[in-house]
């Protein structure tokens, strides 16, 4: 096992080969070089890749209701319908066994449709408190609502009364769905209505990073993971603010298997970075923002 090494705030769950779903051309062109992304892999080799590459923990995400013919959107704009408590409780086990494979490694985080409403918060309880994951996502591309619905504000205060933080997507997503409800200025409205909310967006936000790094100067509860980008293709001004006031907001992530963890960990020790801002980016703030200690 590693000990004290970097610490991975975005993990997918490994699906394995033969259940891989169809992914979306821009997937294909984007990671092509990200074989178990298209050929599927096992929590054994994604740990191996962690040993390898020096990373102690990792915030693991379950699967999502996509995986499931009846919760899958049909048509590019299309909305899910939330997931069955059912295949909810499978997914949620599926992550639960790896991380008692591997305790002090692996951390559960859930992915929570706000378009179940009410079964979603009772979803995102049991989560918490019966499988014991330490971390709530929204993906809002996937559901088709944007990030200030209505019905996302439950889950914002579950997340406040559970004491866990709550990631999102921000910015174009990979998959072949509307981009506008991913815009990092719809969080305007809930960072400001929850300030007890340690929210944290995932991806960037490109193209409005711009607006990304404005709430991060904006706002004390407000963090940004750089999963999904290879770290050599962060924007220059994301650089710039760890290097000077954002040192403590900014976390590293791998976004396994979108993209290896050995590249992942490779590019992000060559960043031009302060060496006390490196230590930050990839392992100190995740602990911070984290229950992962």
């Amino acid at each position: 096992m590693v000990t004290e090494g970097f610490v991975d705030t975005f993990i997918n769950m490994p699906v394995p080969p033969g259940e891989v779903p169809p992914r979306a051309p821009s997937l294909q062109r984007w990671f092509k070089d990200s074989k178990a992304l298209f050929e599927g892999s096992t929590v054994d080799e994604l740990i191996a890749s962690m040993d390898a590459s020096g990373v102690e923990k990792g915030l693991l995400t379950g699967r999502h209701g996509w995986h499931f013919p009846g919760t899958r959107p049909v048509g590019p704009i299309a909305t899910s319908h939330g997931i069955e408590d059912a295949d909810f409780d499978r997914l949620a086990e599926e992550v639960a066994d790896a991380v008692r494979r591997f305790p002090g490694r692996l951390y559960g985080a859930v992915m929570i449709d706000p378009l179940g409403a009410m079964r979603s918060i009772y979803q995102l309880e049991r989560a918490i408190k019966q499988f014991g994951f330490v971390a709530a996502r929204m993906m809002t591309a996937v559901n088709g609502v944007p990030l200030n619905h209505p019905l996302c504000y439950p889950i914002f205060t579950k997340c406040i009364e559970l004491g866990v933080p709550l990631t999102v997507n921000v910015g174009v997503p990979g998959p072949m769905r509307p981009a506008r409800t991913q815009r990092p200025m719809d969080l305007d409205d809930v960072l400001l209505v929850y300030p007890e909310l340690k929210l944290v967006g995932t991806h960037i936000g490109h193209p409005w990073h711009l607006e990304t790094l404005a709430l991060l100067q904006k706002f004390d509860n407000f963090y940004l993971i750089t999963s999904g980008w290879a770290p050599k293709h962060i924007p220059e001004e994301i650089i710039r603010f760890m290097n000077s006031r954002g040192s403590t907001k900014v976390m590293w992530a791998s976004d396994f298997p979108v993209l290896t963890v050995e590249r992942t960990v490779k590019e992000a020790k060559e960043l031009s970075l302060k060496e006390d801002v490196r230590t930050r980016y990839m392992r100190d703030n995740a602990l911070a923002v984290f229950n992962m200690a």
